[in-house]
């Protein structure tokens, strides 16, 4: 046994490599001012033992006159250095097996019965047919030659791969998750040793029952989890039809860990899909297109009865509600009905050939109100069909008597001015009477005169909070007040509106550094920034495609076409470092942030408060217009604005706001009903100011019969916020009013209660996503029966640690021992010697 070894056990480190660095410290009181006091303590006690053994008479024996004083004296100074209390702190490097984390997927969906029973696995608990009622979904289990995902993965991974984790653990100390919560992770508990005991026991804890997908919460856990802890890699377990929270690709990104995904539950099924997509807006009295599509599987050649329905504002719920549409009718043939949508709920009929695997069905609707629009499109449900849930859908939309508010705030008419004025004003959610600019270098005559121009930056608050998104372009710092700035950020944090910082190349963003938009802003940068003038083809990363004005055409060839036309920039503006929760979706090729490892961003998004802010590090997009006119520049511009305005209200709307915060639900769950209530000056709206201390609304509530209307009170929590909980027993559309005390209107929102989880929706396994989170991480993608593949595939190089230990040499058993062994020596030569 060598030192090492022998060092390492006794301070815990069973594969000790090499120690570093060595020191001693005494911990006790009195050796606080150094090493005199040891000093003259020993000097006594070895003093003591001499003149000690000058007084006994030992005779002739020369040997025994030494041993003995010499024995006594290092036992007795044994014991004074257990009363020093000595430490050696080393700093040694040392071997470890890094963790590998199995995440599973816990949720209703994996209770699915679509997985091919093996022999081993056809058990009398795997051929007891699921009761429906458990689960709330009926037909969707399969036969007895089938079992649920979970059983399937409890066998799998338990059962049969009892060996390989085995073996894994030989090299990783396994950890094991469960996905059911959609705030994180469940940590499973486990023994040490996986025994038959410590298997059964996981195997118990899943049963499928969490109500939501959350993949993104799940990593966004594994991200906090994940610190100070050397992990291998992580297994997930899934279905991977996420339909909770953040997208996971956001956070398996950030992991700098390989993610090994395991699929669960067959890639295609007998099964028709309906969904409905609709504009973010629409425009009193113009016509608009809703988008059906229907997605088939395994049903080619049949035909279908499509049916889209609308509820406008006012109108009463439908009695129907929100369950598995009726089964398929006997007529036949072709487009039934269709009407205006002007005179009646029915606005579209048809019997569809599913001729293709995706079938699209333009439905024109031109509305005659304003106000929040229901849809609902339903398909009737097919003989064969396992899963009706996702037969009907149903959303919403606004209609208004006007667009978004788009401000642009800029020093003199750059190209990016002049291409972004000419697309706004062609854009149908902007138009003419929506796009406005404050122009420094403009004529101040003009700005008077001309509708376009704001006059100045000072905008009285009842105005400015109108605007929906704000276009900061290359404009000083002086030329803006701290009263427009700090309306800017509560703009952004307390209005949930978008702000996009174009950066040109005469100010640069460094300026706002230090005023209150520089926290606004996704990136840190120095205040005096300089420019860098490079010459570069900016590169798309991997988390661009997940944003839709990043995606410029129909396909990713397309996308790339468009963006390589964007040609080489000449400049940039270099930046410290990217904020910890933005997300960077273009970047320099080469240059790299402070860390040496970030490439310096050029897109990069943040959520910041309620609302979201774009930087982008060059006013040069105006060179997507090269070659193919401003199609993709159009693209890029228009998709932003509308994803940066449609996550609040719109203009003036901002002041009193009604909102639920889901618009589905199941039966059984709470709603949480807030208003957010400002004055004419967007001040938040106080209790004080009303007659009553509190809003009251009215719910109705969908029953058999008719609906049932109750009146509800919104107590304020916090200045301008009101809320209120409600429980949910009925299935059906509810909708509630609730009046505006300042303009006299009554303001409404629509909400829909169904029987069926959306874990049911989507019955087939999400293999894209799957794949794209082993590619994002450099993991790999498997089969569930392919997951014994982790042994080859894992990282195998080892891993080693360095850490700080200290070792109490006066508490170890070596020490005890030495002063034990040389009392016992002394003890013996003296009875050798009949010495008393």
């Amino acid at each position: 046994m060598s030192l090492s070894s022998v060092i390492g056990r006794l301070i815990g480190l069973s594969q000790l490599e090499s120690i570093e660095t060595i020191g001693l410290r005494w911990n006790a009181n009195w050796m606080v001012g150094g090493g005199g006091w040891l000093f003259f303590a020993l000097l006594i006690v070895v003093g003591l033992v001499v003149f000690f053994y000058t007084r006994q008479s030992l005779g002739q024996r020369r040997l025994a006159r030494v041993l003995l004083p010499v024995a006594r004296s290092l036992a007795l100074v044994g014991l004074v250095v257990i009363l020093a209390q000595p430490v050696i702190v080393m700093k040694v490097r040392h071997a470890v097996r890094p963790y590998l984390w199995f995440v599973i997927d816990d949720t209703a969906s994996m209770a699915i019965r679509d997985e091919i029973a093996s022999q081993e696995d056809k058990t009398e608990q795997f051929r007891e047919p699921a009761n429906p009622n458990s689960t709330g979904v009926p037909g969707v289990f399969g036969n007895a030659q089938e079992v649920s995902r979970t059983e399937k993965v409890k066998e799998v991974l338990f059962g049969r791969g009892e060996k390989t984790l085995a073996e894994l653990a030989k090299f990783y100390r396994l950890r094991f998750f469960a996905m059911r919560r959609i705030d994180g992770l469940d940590l499973l508990p486990q023994s040490d040793s996986l025994d038959a005991a410590s298997l059964n026991s996981l195997r118990d804890e899943l049963k499928a029952s969490g109500d939501m997908t959350a993949l993104g919460a799940a990593l966004a856990d594994v991200l906090r989890r994940k610190a100070g802890v050397q992990l291998a890699g992580i297994a997930l377990v899934s279905d991977f039809n996420h339909n909770s929270g953040p997208p996971p690709e956001v956070f398996a990104s950030r992991l700098d860990v390989p993610i090994f995904s395991i699929g669960v539950g067959r890639p295609e099924s007998q099964d028709v899909a309906v969904d409905l997509q609709l504009p973010p807006f629409m425009k009193k009295n113009e016509r608009s297109a809703l988008t059906v599509v229907l997605r088939q599987q395994g049903f080619a050649g049949e035909q279908v009865q499509l049916r889209v329905s609308v509820q406008r504002p006012g109108q009463p719920p439908s009695e129907q509600g929100p369950g598995v549409p009726k089964s398929p009718s006997t007529s036949g043939g072709e487009e039934l009905s269709t009407s205006s949508g002007n005179d009646g709920s029915l606005i579209l009929e048809r019997t569809v050939n599913l001729s293709d695997r995706v079938v699209t069905i333009e439905v024109p609707f031109t509305p005659a109100e304003t106000g929040q629009h229901l849809f609902v499109a339903e398909a009737d449900v097919l003989p064969t069909e396992k899963l009706p849930q996702n037969n009907r859908v149903t959303r919403d939309t606004f209609v208004r008597e006007y667009f978004v508010r788009v401000l642009f705030i800029e020093d003199e008419p750059t190209w990016e001015w002049r291409f972004m004025r000419e697309v706004f004003h062609r854009d149908p959610l902007v138009g003419p009477e929506g796009f406005r600019t404050y122009l420094r270098s403009a004529d101040p005559q003009v700005r008077e005169r001309n509708p376009l121009f704001v006059k100045s930056l000072a905008i009285p608050r009842r105005d400015f909070f109108t605007n929906d998104v704000i276009i900061l372009g290359d404009i000083p710092v002086s030329a803006m007040s701290p009263a427009t700035a700090e309306m800017i950020q509560e703009f952004v944090n307390d209005m949930g509106g978008g702000l996009v910082f174009c950066v040109g190349a005469r100010y640069g963003p460094g300026q706002w550094t230090e005023t209150p938009l520089g926290q606004l802003l996704p990136v840190e940068v120095p205040p005096l920034t300089r420019l860098r003038e490079t010459t570069f083809a900016p590169q798309l990363t991997a988390e661009a495609s997940l944003f839709d004005f990043m995606r410029l055409g129909e396909s990713q060839e397309e996308s790339a076409k468009a963006w390589n036309n964007l040609g080489k920039l000449a400049w940039y503006y270099p930046v410290q470092r990217v904020r910890p929760l933005a997300t960077v979706l273009a970047c320099h090729p080469y240059d790299t942030c402070l860390d040496g490892k970030t490439r310096q961003p050029l897109i990069a998004l943040q959520k910041v408060g309620r609302g979201e802010v774009v930087y982008i590090g060059t006013n040069e997009m105006w060179r997507l217009r090269r070659k193919f006119g401003e199609k993709y520049y159009r693209q890029f511009w228009g998709q932003m604005i509308h994803r940066l305005a449609i996550q609040h209200a719109l203009g003036a709307e901002k002041r009193f706001v009604v909102r639920s915060d889901h618009r589905e639900y199941r039966t059984g769950d709470e709603a949480v009903i807030t208003v957010e209530a400002y004055d004419a000056d967007f001040h938040p709206l106080d209790a004080a100011q009303l007659s009553e201390s509190w809003l009251v609304g009215t719910l109705f509530v969908p029953t058999e019969s008719q609906h049932q209307v109750r009146e509800i009170k919104l107590t304020q929590t916090r200045p301008g916020w009101f809320e209120t909980r409600i429980p949910l027993y009925n299935a059906g559309e509810y909708r509630l009013v609730v009046k505006d005390p300042l303009a006299n209107q009554e303001v409404e929102t629509r909400f829909v209660v169904s029987h069926q989880s959306v874990e049911f929706q989507q019955p087939t396994r999400n293999v894209e996503r799957q794949r794209l989170l082993a590619q994002l991480t450099g993991g790999k993608s498997y089969e569930l029966s392919e997951w014994t593949n982790l042994l080859t595939d894992l990282p195998q190089e080892p891993r080693t640690e360095t850490v700080i230990r200290e070792l109490e040499i006066w508490n170890t058993w070596p020490f005890f021992i030495f002063v034990v062994g040389l009392l016992l020596c002394e003890w013996f030569l003296r009875k050798w010697l009949n010495l008393r």
